[in-house]
Parts: C-alpha cells; structure tokens; sequence
C-alpha cells in the first residue's frame, strides 16, 4: 500500500523525519481511509471518494482529524506522484470543503506585573513532587509542555549550559 510506504519513509526522512508519536498519530489517520479506499487502486480514487471518507469523520465532529487526514491523503497522493503511479493528486481541488474547526485561544500572561503573581502561585504549589519541579523550572526554559515532560538527560548539557532539544 502507498500509504504504509509513504509513512516508512517519513519516519526514516533524515532531519525532517517524524517523531514516533507523528507517525503515530498519521498512521492512524490515514488508517480511517483504508476501509473506504484501501481497495481501490490508487489511480481510480476520485476526489469525491476521497471526500467522502474524511466526510464521515467530520460527521463524528472530528474537524481537526477530517482536515489532517484528508492532508495526509494528499501527502500519499503527491508521493505517488512522485514515484510515477499516479498523474495528479485528486485532492488537490477539494481545499475549503471541510468545516474549518473553532479554533480555540488558550490565556497567556501579557501584563508583566501578573508575572510575579504566576511565579508567587507556583512557589506554593504544593502537589506532586514532580510537577512542582516541572512548573518551578518551566519559566526558565519557554518550553512546550510536551517537551518538558519528556526531555531526557542525554539532551542536556550541564557543562555547557545547552539543551539541545530534538526536532
């Protein structure tokens, strides 16, 4: 299958390779198009196939999902494009067909003098020992969350001071 092929050679793609839980998560979505395409070879998959695939996820109320899908699909498509067993992508004319998810801003602090009253908060958090560590360390390092809670000690450098984060 194209799809299992295109993922095998993202995860092993050099610098631009996806992390384990990219594929992941990609392999899994482009997993939900196997039942309704998976059968059919790939140069008879039409656009409205393909639309009607992520259709069902949109119909579950998974937005996000359906839109990276059917960008997933497009990624295999140009890939066999590429390696001459298709003549053009069939999603390249279904942009703007998907419901466009709510996109939902999250709080951050923007007036400094709140600043102190966040860092005061933290110093008094008294749960688990391990996320007052990570939160008492996290306004030094502007960091994503996920990268902090999964930085390893091979990452870092205490000689010089530098934690190389992998992309």
């Amino acid at each position: 299958m194209i799809a299992a092929e295109y993922c095998a050679k993202r995860k092993r793609d050099g610098t631009k390779a996806w992390a384990p839980a990219t594929a992941k998560r990609s392999e899994y979505l482009l997993g939900q198009l196997t039942r309704p395409l998976g059968s059919m070879p790939i140069a008879d998959i039409t656009p409205a196939d393909v639309l009607a695939a992520v259709r069902k996820i949109e119909s579950a109320g998974n937005l996000e999902s359906a839109r990276r899908t059917l960008q997933l699909a497009s990624a295999v498509f140009r890939y066999a494009v590429a390696t001459a067993r298709l003549t053009s992508d069939p999603t390249r004319d279904l942009k703007g067909a998907l419901s466009s998810p709510r996109v939902t801003h999250y709080g951050a602090i923007t007036d400094a003098t709140r600043v102190g009253s966040l860092l005061r908060a933290i110093d008094g958090y008294e749960g688990q020992g391990m996320t007052r560590l990570a939160l008492l360390l996290a306004p030094h390092v502007f960091v994503r969350p996920g990268e902090l809670r999964h930085a390893t000690w091979a990452e870092i450098d205490i000689e010089t001071g530098l934690w190389t984060i992998p992309a």
